[in-house]
């Protein structure tokens, strides 16, 4: 249970700091992941991104406080974050759909969002397949994009990142450069601020004109197949990932990058026997 117990104690940290400054290095440390990697365990295990969850907390308390409390709305909006009462009231009314001004009128209807707790839930899933793979460093090649869980969840950021690739040529140069080696989609860079980079290329011996240079050390790797059409096929295996695997094996995610691995070039990644993986570095868990 001591991967729920560092779950939770982030949780417990955001409701103890919903008025106050919220330190991602702090949530970081405290669930013993790299501040990105939390986050999109975060998101995968949630459904929604970890600063939209505080937002929705802070406004959910931003609305009891007004309609309970002899505040004011700037008040209010200053301890919640919010550097002036447009921003906030604009960010209360798309929560609560009235400005924050009528919270204080009796009756009114408001929108409140739970504190979440994680559990481990018996759900009879289907089994996990996975292999372990003890694989040397090596170095990947290839055009990375600067993104973050949350913008890739409401605008589909890695996914047309691979189709401005597939179509500006990005994908057959890396073919070239390396003919019997697949595709790479590669997580890393992982900054407090939640953002990372996601990087398409293909294992290589060294620099390449024009591509950059990613050098990931040797590891051992928890490998899962995913089979279907992408993108729903390869984001149920992350899923099913950050929700069944890793908190309930012996394993956690190790501090590296991980990535998603191609064999099939040129072949419709619409089919429904689509084959691709997922690589995760793993350790024993502390």
């Amino acid at each position: 249970m001591d991967w729920l117990d560092r779950m939770n104690s982030v949780l417990d940290y955001i409701e103890e700091h919903l008025g106050e400054t919220i330190d991602y290095e702090q949530m970081a440390s405290l669930s013993l992941c790299p501040g990105n990697l939390f986050q999109r365990m975060f998101s995968n295990l949630t459904g929604t991104s970890l600063s939209e969850y505080i937002r929705r907390r802070r406004l959910s308390q931003a609305g009891m406080d007004l309609s309970s409390e002899n505040v004011s709305v700037i008040d209010t909006a200053l301890k919640f974050g919010y550097e002036s009462a447009d921003a906030f009231a604009n960010a209360f009314k798309r929560q609560h759909g009235i400005p924050p001004s009528q919270a204080k009128i009796k009756g009114v209807i408001l929108t409140h969002y739970p504190r979440l707790s994680f559990t481990l839930k018996i759900k009879g899933e289907l089994e996990m397949k996975y292999k372990l793979v003890e694989k040397e460093g090596f170095t990947v090649v290839g055009k990375s994009l600067k993104t973050t869980q949350e913008e890739n969840l409401k605008t589909q950021s890695i996914p047309r990142f691979w189709d401005r690739c597939n179509h500006d040529g990005t994908g057959e140069r890396l073919c070239a450069i390396a003919p019997n080696q697949p595709l790479l989609g590669v997580c890393y860079g992982d900054e407090p601020d939640g953002t990372f980079r996601y990087m398409i290329g293909t294992e290589a011996k060294g620099m390449v004109r024009d591509f950059e240079v990613l050098r990931i050390p040797k590891a051992t790797w928890a490998v899962f197949e995913s089979v279907g059409p992408m993108p729903v096929s390869i984001q149920k295996v992350w899923n099913a990932v950050f929700q069944e695997f890793l908190p309930t094996s012996k394993y956690e995610h190790a501090p590296i990058p991980d990535f998603e691995l191609y064999p099939d070039e040129g072949k419709d990644t619409n089919q429904a026997d689509y084959r691709c993986e997922v690589w995760i570095p793993v350790i024993a868990k502390r």
